[in-house]
């Protein structure tokens, strides 16, 4: 498993390289299985002009980077860091706080939601590590509306707890939340499911690997579907167009795809960062067109279904059109397990067997029931996302803040949680018909995790030094 997180580690952040691809005209009259044009070395002929925030960069590594720090362009490229990052002590975040015994410990959890197994999960987990040390925690839930989180976090203030722990409807509309809160003297720490700005004042958020868990998968997709000569139709179902994961888990997910083909195809890309900023132009252009052929890599994008929501039936509602007016699918990509529940429904409804008639794969989170519908055939791939993972390291984190066993231990803590990154990418890794039991718990809603650290940004730097 340590080598996966390994593997992790280098798809996210390592390599740079040169972006030779040009604009490609959305086509979808070639059919699954017909011949494929030759394709150009280092790639497919995919849309290059990108953002103008990105005009002035000289390789794929500098323009992705300079999508990613910009506001405007980052939706779909989230989790990816940069091979350096900067010194953060400088940012106020409230610390160091006081040496305080953990029994004495008061925590403001103000969740986005408490509706899905993930939420609950995160709950549960971070419910059980704080009674062992004998933490309290204070568990409010927004039900996704900003207006009542920032009720609950001005609440949290005013009965003056020790920490906040934020996990926000909008991370980047939460920015007088946590200013609010250092103001008076009350560190946060946030779960979300985007990336920070390093200088939010916040000790850092933990935040799944949305874009290479995509990458991951897509890789997978393509070392198990592709055929040299034959052209998959995939349709995709995704939650929301304007959440990060929704973004950046399909465009991961076309970067992987196109950058595994090209090296079966013996035309390999100069660097990852090649594929990822291809990868990004044709999710910009498919997610507006809802079409897009990129045939000479194997790969017909043939529709987009949103499902306004992350449950079955939002996954079933947003298939179904799909379903009817593509009859040639030969992959569904969807974004996450709960979602890929109601769309084998509805491919069960509409006489397509998964698995035989059409491959399914997604992106996040694995549940039991994903890994249940691995070993039954269903599903051919997920990836996890474990809310235990990132819960049980952020009640150790406050455990190490106000306690550690010692008041040596504890400011020593404080000095190395005052220069953690804005953003703490947590782990994760694909889960396969050949991998599914080793991550299989039969105990447990969702797969098996190694526990998680975030690193300091020296020791970031130290270890992507040579990167």
């Amino acid at each position: 498993m340590k080598k996966s997180i390994a593997l992790l580690m280098a798809a996210i952040i390592i390599l740079a390289g040169v972006f030779t691809a040009c604009t490609a005209t959305p086509n979808t009259s070639q059919p699954a299985g017909s011949a494929v044009p030759a394709p150009a070395a280092g790639g497919s002929a995919a849309a290059a002009g990108g953002s103008s925030a990105a005009a002035g960069a000289s390789t794929s590594y500098d323009k992705i980077m300079a999508l990613v720090n910009n506001p405007e362009t980052s939706l779909p490229l989230g989790g990816i860091q940069p091979k350096h990052l900067d010194d953060r002590t400088s940012v106020n975040k409230g610390l160091p706080v006081a040496y305080k015994p953990a029994n004495q410990v008061k925590v403001g959890w103000a969740a986005a939601s408490l509706g899905t197994d993930f939420f609950t999960g995160m709950r549960d987990a971070a419910m059980s590590e704080a009674k062992k040390y004998g933490i309290s925690i204070d568990l409010q839930s927004a039900d996704f509306s900003l207006d009542t989180q920032q009720q609950q976090v001005d609440t949290f203030i005013t009965q003056k707890k020790d920490i906040i722990l934020l996990n926000p409807v909008d991370m980047n509309s939460s920015v007088q939340m946590y200013q609010k809160c250092v103001a008076a003297g009350i560190p946060v720490l946030v779960t979300a499911p985007s990336d920070a700005s390093p200088d939010y004042q916040i000790i850092t958020a933990l935040v799944s690997a949305a874009s290479d868990a995509g990458f991951q998968c897509g890789v997978y997709s393509a070392q198990k579907l592709y055929k040299p000569g034959q052209v998959l139709n995939v349709a995709m179902v995704i939650s929301v167009l304007s959440d990060s994961n929704s973004n950046s888990r399909p465009c991961g997910w076309i970067a992987g795809y196109i950058y595994q083909e090209a090296q079966m195809n013996g035309h390999p890309y100069a660097s990852k960062y090649d594929a990822i900023l291809e990868a990004y132009n044709i999710w910009m252009q498919f997610k507006n067109t809802r079409k897009y052929d990129d045939s000479a890599q194997g790969l017909n994008l043939v529709g987009l279904g949103v499902g306004g929501g992350t449950e079955p039936a939002k996954g079933q509602t947003a298939a179904t059109d799909l379903l009817v007016q593509n009859p040639n699918i030969n992959v569904m990509y969807v974004e996450m397990d709960s979602m890929a529940v109601g769309v084998i429904a509805e491919m069960r409804n509409q006489g397509k067997e998964p698995g035989k008639d059409i491959q399914v794969v997604t992106c996040a989170d694995a549940t039991k029931n994903a890994l249940d519908m691995i070993k039954s055939g269903d599903l051919l791939a997920t990836v996890t996302n474990v809310p235990m993972q990132s819960a049980t390291a952020i009640v150790d984190m406050i455990y190490n803040l106000f306690d550690g066993g010692s008041q040596a231990a504890q400011k020593e803590y404080n000095t190395f949680a005052n220069n953690l990154p804005a953003t703490s990418i947590t782990p994760c890794t694909v889960v396969t018909p050949e991998n599914v039991d080793q991550y299989y718990d039969p105990n447990s809603t969702f797969a098996k995790y190694d526990p998680f650290k975030p690193l300091s940004i020296p020791e970031y730097n130290q270890a992507h030094a040579n990167d």
